[in-house]
């Protein structure tokens, strides 16, 4: 694992909560990828429980955000047998993570994820999601999806969460740790290195 701190090299209370952001957003992308799977099996309330589950991790804004709805009908025997034999799916790889203070929320971690189900094969960008502490919890508050609808070069757009936090809200970060750099895209390459 390749780690590079950018600030408060020696900082050890640092280090220590950028790991319980790290471990929270892993336990989010755990809980994604059980209800990933949960959602091509007929038992709809098993289902529905493991995305109630992974919306706990969420403000209400986000939750069904992450391309899950609950489910009140099953779909066809086909559609669940052409899964039955589907490899177990991967969590997302967690790239990089900034912390910034920010003038309503005090503490805003934002972690630099891949796309849903990494296959090793690929190391790019796929959504970002920014912590912040929501009545005494970490929270999802906001995500964006790396992408670029000119198809001219890749950045981060079509926000969902809270309105009032963003990329604008925050200012320079305090921190950023890097563990994978997601060196098959070059705009993904070109945001990792950046101090932000």
């Amino acid at each position: 694992m390749n780690i590079t701190r950018s600030k408060n090299l020696n900082n050890q209370n640092n280090l220590k909560i950028m790991e319980t952001i790290k471990t929270f957003i892993q336990n989010f992308l755990q809980a994604e990828v059980i209800a990933s799977e949960a959602s091509v099996k007929p038992n709809l309330e098993d289902y529905n429980q493991k995305l109630e589950i992974m919306n706990s991790f969420c403000v209400p804004e986000l939750h069904n955000k992450f391309g899950m709805i609950p489910l009140t009908e099953p779909d066809s025997d086909e559609f669940y047998e052409r899964w039955a034999k589907a490899k177990p799916r991967n969590p997302r790889d967690v790239y990089k993570i900034s912390h910034y203070e920010e003038k309503n929320y005090g503490d805003v971690y934002v972690a630099y994820v891949s796309g849903k189900n990494p296959s090793g094969m690929f190391s790019l960008y796929g959504e970002c999601v920014f912590v912040a502490t929501i009545n005494g919890a970490l929270k999802i508050v906001k995500n964006y999806t790396f992408g670029d609808d000119m198809l001219i070069k890749k950045k981060f757009e079509t926000p969902q969460g809270l309105a009032d936090i963003s990329f604008e809200t925050l200012q320079t970060p305090i921190s950023i740790e890097r563990y994978l750099k997601p060196e098959d895209d070059d705009d993904s390459m070109e945001h990792y290195e950046m101090d932000i």
